[in-house]
């Protein structure tokens, strides 16, 4: 394919974006089209200028601020709607689909900011407005800020943010679920990235966790991802789900990578919106209509993934318009299922499962001897995860005071909480850690995990303790993180660790914690024999998980817990 000139390439927007000519005066131009695509990402300060200017340009534009990064970079929410809406009240009472477009949370991953930014003018002054009709929008110019400035993976703290979503302990993130995600509740979220892989210019991937909603997880896959894969093929390109070659027991095929809802896609399942991960991959090669392979010139590459970006947001975009009832329908029906699953409890929550192959399907795979270097091939595609152990779901979660550090996290999370104020005996089911491992450092932590066995027993509940009920629209995130066998749950992320101590991997390691410093030729016999007893008692001890299970609607002197104040989350009003 031959280079193109910078006027071309606006041309060839010009037929698929949308962007007319006769409007170049009037709406802002983004740093790529300025620099004709070939210049390297935009730094920060072009594109919120662009931002600024489309916000003062068109009364369709409201920004409001989010957080301020740790490098002092502004993070505004844009919200894009006809007529103008400033509030998340007047959005949810529209009825009209809310879309969160959420790009470069990985700051080196940068071509999503770009493509939000020429779907946002459409949206304002092109051919997409008409959606405005029925759909709110909602962007951010890019998560990550300080990352995106050195094309760094992490923000300023050292956070992947895209592993954050239950911890928050970035800024960014905490600002993001709790003044965005909570408040404005979108019904679909669109989580920019820069992975997956040629010849496919764009790959998707929805919420494929299987403790989310089914008809939530099903929805993409079913009315969305089929007309990206339409609108991409109408342009000499292909897509496919995210991510590439995978080898599952020996066999070649295609996967994804985990789905652990510490990701954004896959957290946003679990919180009942539908979750796209969209990934544009480095368009070193394209698909043409006649089927060939063609290598794309370096310079034009990055155009290519901007493109991709384009393409696949604005299908979403209308897909949300004109799908409209139904999508409301069913993520408003996955709120209330949460509800009535937390309300009756006793249906399965998942605590393992397993990656399998959904089927066998052409996909366009790495070939050295094949002309462009892939072709088509039908093999495994590993993308359907299966539970292999669940356990039934409470009524609810009984914790103690120690565990009260918990309690702020779980209000960011849009999670009701309750506080005791008398004391009362409660039957629940109460988990003993019969193992706790420390795994791998990962985000500031030392992962954990435990083994457990399960009693039902009278716990004692006194004045102070914590009551969280799964009759919440968040059951299936409740759920995630209270029980203690799933792979992203509060001992995972170590606010168990001043209660539950790791058990020592052998008897003698177990001696030589308790000896420290201690010589232990200077011990005796009967000390070295004592102190082998106790270190086998270590061994077998059983310790409480402080999060326990009430299967059964309780009678609580109980009474809804609200934060104090910003600056004491600790503290908790308490009202008799």
């Amino acid at each position: 394919m031959p280079a193109r000139t910078y006027v071309s390439l606006v041309f060839l927007l010009t037929l698929t974006v949308g962007v007319v000519p006769a409007t170049a005066q009037e709406w802002p131009q983004t740093w790529q089209e300025m620099n004709e695509f070939r210049a390297g990402p935009t730094p920060y300060e072009p594109l919120m200028e662009f931002w600024y200017e489309l916000d003062a340009m068109s009364e369709l534009v409201h920004m409001e601020p989010l957080t301020e990064t740790l490098q002092g970079r502004a993070l505004p929410l844009i919200v894009i709607s006809e007529p103008a809406i400033t509030t998340p009240q007047d959005a949810l009472r529209s009825g009209k689909t809310i879309v969160l477009l959420a790009p470069s949370v990985h700051g080196g991953e940068v071509s999503p900011k770009e493509s939000v930014q020429l779907v946002a003018r459409e949206l304002v002054g092109g051919e997409l407005r008409p959606l405005l009709e029925d759909v709110i929008v909602l962007a951010l110019p890019l998560v990550n800020p300080d990352g995106g400035e050195v094309r760094r993976r992490t923000n300023e703290a050292g956070f992947d943010m895209n592993r954050d979503y239950l911890k928050m302990e970035s800024q960014e993130i905490q600002a993001l679920v709790t003044k965005v995600m909570n408040e404005w509740t979108p019904d679909i979220h669109v989580d920019g990235h820069h992975g997956g892989s040629p010849p496919y210019v764009i790959t998707y991937q929805g919420t494929l966790n299987p403790a989310a909603d089914a008809e939530l997880r099903a929805y993409p896959y079913e009315r969305i991802f089929p007309l990206i894969r339409e609108a991409v093929e109408a342009e000499d390109y292909r897509s496919f789900d995210y991510s590439g070659v995978r080898t599952q027991d020996g066999v070649r095929g295609w996967g994804s990578t985990s789905v652990e809802p510490r990701k954004h896609h896959v957290y946003t399942g679990l919180t009942n919106s539908i979750g796209i991960l969209l990934e544009t991959p480095s368009n070193t090669h394209r698909v043409m209509r006649d089927g060939t392979v063609q290598e794309i010139p370096i310079e034009e590459r990055y155009y290519h993934q901007i493109r991709g970006g384009v393409i696949a947001t604005s299908t979403i975009l209308r897909a949300a318009a004109e799908q409209r009832e139904e999508i409301r329908a069913v993520t408003s029906g996955a709120r209330a299922r949460a509800i009535a699953a937390g309300m009756s409890g006793g249906d399965p929550i998942v605590l393992d499962y397993e990656l399998g192959s959904r089927g066998t399907e052409p996909v366009w795979m790495p070939d050295a001897e094949a002309p462009g270097g892939y072709s088509l091939q039908d093999v495994p595609v590993y993308l359907k995860w299966t539970p292999t152990r669940t356990t039934t779901r409470p009524v609810g979660y009984l914790i103690p005071p120690s565990m009260a550090a918990i309690v702020p996290l779980l209000l960011d999370h849009d999670i009701a909480v309750y506080r005791l104020f008398d004391e009362v005996s409660v039957e629940a089911e109460v988990y003993y850690a019969t193992s706790v491992r420390r795994d791998n450092y990962f985000q500031g932590h030392y992962l954990q995990s435990v083994d457990v066995v399960k009693e039902s027993e009278q716990v004692d509940a006194g004045e102070g303790w914590f009551w969280i009920p799964t009759a919440q629209s968040r059951a299936n995130l409740i759920s995630y993180l209270m029980e203690p066998e799933t792979d992203d749950n509060l001992i995972t992320w170590g606010w168990t660790d001043h209660l539950l101590q790791v058990t020592p991997q052998s008897v003698d390691a177990a001696m030589a914690q308790m000896l420290g410093a201690t010589d232990p030729t200077t011990l005796s016999d009967q000390q070295r024999a004592t102190m082998r007893t106790r270190a086998e008692a270590m061994m077998n001890r059983r310790q409480r998980v402080p999060m326990m299970r009430v299967v059964e609607h309780p009678r609580l002197p109980a009474v809804r817990v609200e934060s104090f104040n910003a600056h004491e989350r600790n503290r908790f009003y308490r009202v008799r």
